[in-house]
């Protein structure tokens, strides 16, 4: 039987289904299913790249100087935040990154090379079923799919993020490339990849190839403990060893913050003359910009690298949806991450916030660490929160909305999180509500903030953030 089309999301029904089989590491599936396949991954030229906190941003950075100097660029990412297309995308030279920021779908895998690509590593499949071998995951046919495309299109370069880990994750079935990255080290996934920061880092290393380059973001710039740091560095040059693969540290200390505001955020780093741009906030993101132009040094020209920096966009990380009144939209979804959020938002906002406070709206998976997440994001706060809305994101992951209300209510104080002296004190009753359906609760929201002014604050999944993006957008 063929491939179906899914009416809500566009996605073939062989792909859907296969989301049953979970999550299992390993290339074992992956080698068979690409060899039935003709193994398409071979012959192309890719920059992989594996981390816990930046690895979107700095795909995004990649692709995007690449295809500033007009190379042709597969981008494979995951996951995604509100088309299913998103995860395969190519940019074919400027002109192609120039529309992507006109229609964030540009380059997006078409629905009917998705679906004719998908009926052909379904097909793979049966064999190997025939065979009694295991059924791949979802994941796996969809990095399949996505091998089939960027050959099909005959892609310059791929910059493949992988899903999980990097040793054994399906990405790692190629066998070179032209350099692997490491962005921002933490703890992450620890049920698959190990208890230990040097364990987790040993999974992540395991995308380094004999005789390449590797780039990584210093564990010291992390929220890793300094032993932490030392113990993952330790990982990294160990590897790098074993597989006489060269090291670039990327330090926060080679780079200088020349000026930052709600429009992008101006730079220098010492192995390119003169000052960089780019159009994303954050603190975090000028780091992750200095790896990937750090990664980019001598395959793309000057020229590329500042045009594409300045062209870079990735929705859903610390994305300014609105200026007035201000919405920002963060798909933070971890310590590391929320700590990035608090910083960045404090940096820029904080004088505006304390004078007009903001509304928060928080969504999370329960198998995330929602109680570290909050104890980052309250911490110290330099400005009061007008109202707290906790709701369900659409997934069967989610933590339900009133468990989220009660969880703040019970472990925050009201003075800490509402007020901070008498002169601003008020009835605490009503400040933090619960809402089962995230986009009902984010048009209240822009209700309330049309008549008050009040800035937006939407933090949590991602899986949230994709499924409120739009509606934040919209003028009510």
């Amino acid at each position: 039987m063929k491939a179906t089309l899914n009416n809500n999301a566009g996605i073939p029904e062989f792909l859907l289904s296969s989301q049953r089989f979970g999550i299992q590491l390993g290339l074992v599936r992956m080698e068979s299913l690409l060899t039935r396949l003709g193994n398409p991954q071979e012959n192309l030229s890719y920059i992989h790249i594996a981390g816990t906190n930046g690895k979107g941003s700095v795909t995004s950075y990649i692709a995007s100087m690449l295809a500033s100097d007009n190379y042709r660029v597969g981008v494979y990412t995951s996951p995604f935040l509100e088309r299913f297309s998103e995860r395969i995308r190519v940019l074919d030279g400027k002109n192609s990154l120039v529309s992507f920021l006109a229609d964030d779908a540009q380059g997006e895998i078409p629905v009917k090379d998705l679906f004719k690509l998908s009926e052909k590593v379904r097909e793979a499949v049966a064999g190997m079923l025939e065979d009694k071998e295991e059924h791949p995951t979802e994941f796996e046919l969809v990095t399949a799919v996505a091998f089939l495309y960027f050959k099909q299109m005959a892609c310059d370069y791929v910059v493949l993020e992988t899903g999980l880990g990097g040793r054994l994750d399906s990405t790692n079935i190629i066998i070179n490339s032209v350099c692997s990255v490491i962005t921002a080290l933490g703890y992450d996934h620890m049920d698959q990849l190990g208890n230990t920061i040097s364990e987790i880092v040993r999974e992540k290393a395991g995308i380094i190839k004999p005789n390449g380059n590797v780039f990584l973001y210093s564990p010291y710039d992390t929220d890793l403990s300094e032993k932490e740091a030392g113990e993952a560095l330790a990982v990294m040059i160990e590897t790098c060893r074993e597989r006489s693969a060269n090291l670039t540290i990327v330090s926060a200390c080679e780079l200088t913050r020349v000026k930052s505001s709600v429009d992008g955020q101006d730079f220098t780093v010492p192995y390119l003359p003169g000052i960089l741009r780019i159009s994303m906030i954050g603190g975090y993101q000028l780091q992750n910009a200095a790896l990937a132009v750090r990664a980019v040094t001598g395959l793309v020209s000057e020229s590329g690298i500042r045009e594409g920096l300045l062209l870079t966009r990735w929705k859903g990380r610390m994305e300014v949806l609105r200026r007035n009144p201000l919405i920002l939209l963060d798909g933070g979804h971890n310590p590391q991450g929320a700590r990035s959020f608090r910083d960045s938002v404090n940096d820029l906002f904080a004088d505006d916030f304390r004078k007009n406070p903001p509304r928060l709206i928080l969504g999370f998976m329960e198998d995330k660490d929602y109680p570290q997440i909050l104890t980052v994001l309250f911490s110290g706060l330099p400005y009061h929160i007008r109202e707290i809305i906790c709701v369900t994101p659409d997934n069967p992951r989610a933590l339900p909305a009133e468990k989220l209300k009660k969880y703040i209510s019970d472990h925050f104080s009201e003075e800490a999180l509402f007020y901070k002296n008498q002169t601003t004190m008020y009835n605490r009753q009503g400040r933090i509500s619960a809402f089962e359906e995230a986009k009902s609760a984010c048009f209240k929201a822009l209700e309330d903030s049309k008549a008050d002014g009040a800035p937006i604050l939407c933090l949590g999944s991602l899986y949230l953030a994709g499924q409120v993006r739009d509606t934040l957008k919209m003028d009510i």
